[in-house]
């Protein structure tokens, strides 16, 4: 017998009920024995609810999100528009999945919507940010294949770039870097690295079998690395004239996170990719959410069965993400990016003049980072300090604190994880004590 309305909404309340009476020290205890430590807590004190840049814990504490989990939450925890577009899509009786060989008018709509407000001609759908370049790479070697008449495509990419964790990529991570890439050999061939931010490099690496460059617009993972103006389109104007195919991903850089709606724009449309990688803010921090977008001319590279996702496209992610464009629209985030990252961006130079440990401070938009000089705690000493002081601002490569807030946040908000900031970076006896922690666990 199937369930009927009242019980399911009696095991929905004692569902509910156990995740609200869940003991933190239980939690840890599940995630530790129960989940894969492919991840490494920062601390013992599960988050149970988040509004806004506010994260809210089990033992009590309020947080403010200064990560916004790698910008998958640029509209900030919980937007109210998706909610009540999730309560009305899911009270309305619409199938949350399909396979997509049955026509879907949610797809339908975020599909005319992204490309509307992209400029491409076809957009295809994915679910984790990883899915979208490893799509892209297929769609660039069947194009080479092709178009092209490459047996053997090659694809260019960057040194300290991110695009995902799947084994396409793993072996683009920097060959030191080997907790991220040791052991997971061997690896596909047909990728060249060369340095980032030199339009010279890529030029020297194109052979005739060189199909596509791929490029974060900015390296988020990589340190908040940001190239020299113009770098974009002249790596654009080199695929044009060696026919290659030109791939941007914007995963993180996207959806305004740099005070334009895609990083790319802010050198025109002559830096226009001809492929683009889309994902995490897409979604409003409600689902997984990804995929690529293209001219028809590449993207019918793929016909049926060449590529699929069973939940990509489905009728509920894709009302999330209609629901996301449609609050990243209202909230004009692109203009709020700017604004608030101009102001932001001289709060923090502000607090470098005053703390030796700061070697230097560069973003663009709402996207920061702090490169530490490295006569000291590394970053992640500052990321455990700051997360003590009531924020999360995350260390990567050791030496670079990254600090994406949600963009919603209130100039009075930010001013609140500024002054944490401050006071981690320019409390003179608390630095001193962490210097002689560091030193003895060197020793």
């Amino acid at each position: 017998m199937p369930m009927n309305r009242e019980t399911a909404k009696s095991e929905a309340a004692k569902l509910l009920d156990q995740g609200k009476r869940l003991d933190p020290d239980q939690a840890l205890n599940f995630l530790n024995s129960c989940v894969a430590h492919n991840y490494k807590l920062l601390c013992d004190d599960p988050v149970v609810k988040a509004e806004g840049p506010w994260l809210h814990t089990a033992r009590g504490r309020t947080i403010f999100d200064g990560v916004a989990a790698y910008s998958a939450a640029n509209l900030g925890h919980g937007h109210p528009l998706i909610k009540e577009a999730i309560k009305g899509f899911l009270e309305s009786g619409y199938p949350t999945v399909l396979g997509r060989f049955m026509p879907d008018p949610w797809l339908a709509l975020f599909a005319r919507k992204i490309t509307q407000l992209t400029g491409f001609e076809a957009f295809l759908p994915a679910n984790g940010g990883v899915e979208a370049p490893e799509a892209a790479l297929k769609l660039a070697r069947r194009w080479a294949h092709r178009e092209r008449g490459i047996a053997s495509p090659e694809i260019i990419y960057a040194d300290r770039c991110f695009h995902g964790r799947t084994l396409t990529v793993t072996q683009m991570f920097d060959e030191d870097d080997k907790t991220a890439r040791e052991g997971f050999g061997p690896f596909a061939h047909g990728f060249v690295r060369v340095p980032y931010d030199d339009v010279s490099a890529i030029e020297k690496a194109i052979t005739p079998n060189t199909a596509a460059v791929l490029l974060e617009p900015i390296q988020g993972e990589g340190g908040i690395n940001i190239p020299k103006p113009g770098y974009l389109k002249k790596v654009r104007a080199l695929c044009r004239e060696h026919k290659l195919l030109a791939i941007w991903d914007e995963i993180q850089t996207g959806f305004a996170r740099t005070g334009k709606m895609f990083c790319w724009e802010h050198e025109g449309d002559a830096a226009r990719p001809d492929i683009m990688c889309v994902g995490k803010s897409i979604a409003g921090g409600f689902a997984p959410v990804s995929g690529i977008l293209a001219q028809r001319a590449v993207m019918d590279q793929f016909e049926p069965g060449s590529h699929g996702s069973t939940f990509g496209g489905s009728p509920l992610s894709s009302l999330i993400a209609c629901a996301a464009l449609a609050a990243i629209e209202f909230e004009k985030l692109p203009e709020q990016a700017t604004e608030k990252g101009a102001y932001v961006m001289q709060r923090l130079r502000e607090i470098a003049r005053k703390a030796p440990r700061i070697k230097e401070v560069r973003g663009l938009g709402m996207m920061f980072g702090i490169e530490l000089n490295q006569n000291g705690p590394d970053g992640h000493e500052y990321t455990r300090r700051l997360l003590e002081l009531g924020a999360i601002v995350k260390d990567t490569h050791h030496w670079v604190m990254r600090f994406t807030p949600p963009i919603v946040a209130t100039r009075e908000e930010l001013d609140f994880a500024l002054g944490l900031i401050e006071q981690a970076f320019t409390e003179k006896s608390r630095l001193n004590s962490m210097s002689r922690e560091m030193e003895r666990l060197r020793d």
